[in-house]
């Protein structure tokens, strides 16, 4: 039998990510409160529910994607959030990227609800999101994660148990430490191409074949359309915002993260 699902947060990345759950088969109960992805969802055969709680009472995992650590919070445990529902689900996963300190705080919380919890936030973007081939990064008990990796295969290709609660969002945080370094310097790299005489996109497909090939390159227009299209709660906006949480960290614990805080000022511009 398939684990009873709850998702919550049904947008760019959530909403293909329940769309596939769907798919495969699990029964799954979904809350967002924009109420077309509900309709669609619903259509495909999802069960609605009118708020995060009543997606509790239905689910033994309840998955969250929203965009803020202070949505997080609202959607576990504001009066009508999922720990503080009647029937509560045996385990949460946080997909979002948070601080690894609010979720080592979040967990404790759900744990006196004895409620496992996982943060699992995903790295993809939506096309592998639509595709389910995400890459999936889990922090939590061992064995919570073995109970639900099914879940975590059908949405994602690459999934890891990378240490205990917490681990997940640091894995995810030096993820798109390399991510936004590396947009800085394929900026500049199309700068002196251009300055050269040279076709950037010429550059760009020798780079491929050679040791200055990374993600970015390959996926330059998708890259170079976040930052050409930026708009407040979009992907560039969310990277800002995990390498904020990176720079904090960074700071509390006397790390030097010269490269983080000077991609960020060098993104803006």
């Amino acid at each position: 039998m398939k684990t009873k699902l709850g998702f919550i947060g049904l947008g760019e990345m959530g909403f293909p990510m329940a769309k596939n759950l769907v798919k495969k088969g699990f029964p799954i109960t979904v809350y967002d409160l924009d109420h077309e992805p509900l309709k669609q969802l619903k259509a495909m055969g999802a069960e609605t529910a009118s708020g995060p709680d009543a997606v509790a009472e239905n689910s033994d995992l309840v998955m969250v994607i929203v965009r803020t650590t202070d949505q997080v919070r609202k959607v576990l445990f504001d009066d009508n959030g999922v720990v503080s529902a009647d029937t509560t689900p045996s385990a949460v996963a946080v997909m979002s990227t948070i601080s690894p300190v609010d979720a080592g705080e979040m967990a404790a919380l759900a744990k006196e609800k004895n409620i496992e919890f996982l943060d699992a936030p995903v790295s993809g973007a939506r096309e592998r999101a639509e595709t389910g081939k995400l890459t999936i990064m889990v922090g939590g008990e061992r064995n919570a994660f073995q109970k639900f990796l099914p879940v975590f295969d059908t949405l994602g290709s690459k999934i890891v148990h990378v240490g205990g609660v917490g681990a997940g969002e640091y894995a995810k945080l030096i993820n798109n430490m390399f991510l936004l370094v590396h947009m800085c310097a394929a900026y500049e790299a199309v700068s002196l191409a251009e300055c050269a005489g040279m076709d950037p996109s010429e550059v760009f497909d020798i780079v491929k074949s050679g040791t200055g090939q990374s993600w970015v390159i390959d996926n330059w227009e998708t890259v170079h359309g976040w930052k050409k299209n930026y708009f407040e709660g979009g992907t560039l906006d969310l990277i800002y915002k995990d390498i904020d949480i990176t720079l904090s960290i960074g700071e509390k614990k006397k790390i030097p993260l010269y490269l983080s805080s000077l991609s960020k000022q060098l993104g803006r511009y």
